[in-house]
């Protein structure tokens, strides 16, 4: 389904009965990214797996926005939804957001899992290095040459070696046929993110960081000071994975899930 948001329309699936839990995926990807873990999870769980803004099946977004604005649009689809509060899962940009919301509307969240992200702003030397890559792809397109650059930040050396077909190809045909403006605006979004540290020191909502071991984008240091942060937080390393831990590594990802939202 599609709900309409500050954002625009974006695609949700809504599946299963029990306590709600909220997906975000990471940035040049979709909700697909989250196969496994809706499957496992929607057994004893309502899963609201959303599309992020320009991302999926979800409309194209032509202008500026933050993370506030998505954390908007994580509430206009729980209102939507008749979801008062929920636990909120994210990977990468959808930590970010999942960790905006906890300092922003804590009362709508029940439990974060932030994923392979960070709390705190890009280095300066990655922002230069991506926003140039950004400028690429505004002018010319996601091309085969900017795809070489990206795949190792997502997938491990032995994912891109031994499932290349079931998982590196896919995503290379899907981010091709993103929407230029779509993909610039989600990185100014990212990017331009503020640290968090400090609010999420007094943060009091279960939270548990997980990280893959292998992770180049946002390295396991950034989800040690996440658990670091947050009050009683904890941090789960997940072996052999890189950035996209939930398809590399899935049934590592999906016994922490079910054992930590089991005691939320």
């Amino acid at each position: 389904m599609r709900i309409g948001t500050p954002l625009g329309d974006l695609y949700v699936d809504d599946v299963g009965e029990g306590r709600p839990v909220v997906l975000w995926h990471s940035f040049l990807h979709h909700g697909g990214m989250w196969k496994a873990q809706v499957e496992e999870l929607r057994r004893d769980h309502r899963v609201i797996n959303i599309d992020a803004p320009g991302h999926g099946r979800s409309s194209t977004v032509h202008r500026a926005f933050d993370m506030a604005d998505c954390v908007r649009c994580v509430e206009a689809v729980m209102d939507a939804r008749d979801v008062e509060k929920a636990a909120f899962v994210g990977l990468s940009w959808g930590g970010m957001v999942a960790m905006t919301m906890a300092v922003r509307a804590p009362h709508r969240l029940t439990a974060i899992v932030p994923m392979d992200t960070s709390a705190r702003r890009e280095p300066l030397g990655n922002r230069l290095k991506y926003m140039a890559m950004g400028t690429v792809s505004r002018k010319l397109g996601v091309i085969p040459a900017l795809l070489d650059r990206v795949e190792p930040l997502f997938f491990s050396a032995h994912t891109r070696a031994q499932r290349r077909g079931e998982l590196v190809e896919p995503w290379r045909s899907y981010v091709a046929r993103l929407d230029r403006e779509s993909i610039w605006n989600a990185l100014e979004c990212i990017f331009d993110r503020s640290d968090l540290t400090e609010p999420l020191r007094s943060l009091s909502l279960p939270t548990m960081a997980i990280v893959g071991a292998e992770d180049v984008a946002q390295p396991v240091r950034e989800s040690e000071h996440i658990a670091a942060t947050i009050p009683n937080a904890r941090l789960v390393v997940i072996p052999g994975a890189a950035h996209i831990s939930v398809e590399e590594r899935p049934r590592e990802v999906n016994a922490v899930l079910r054992e930590f939202l089991a005691r939320v």
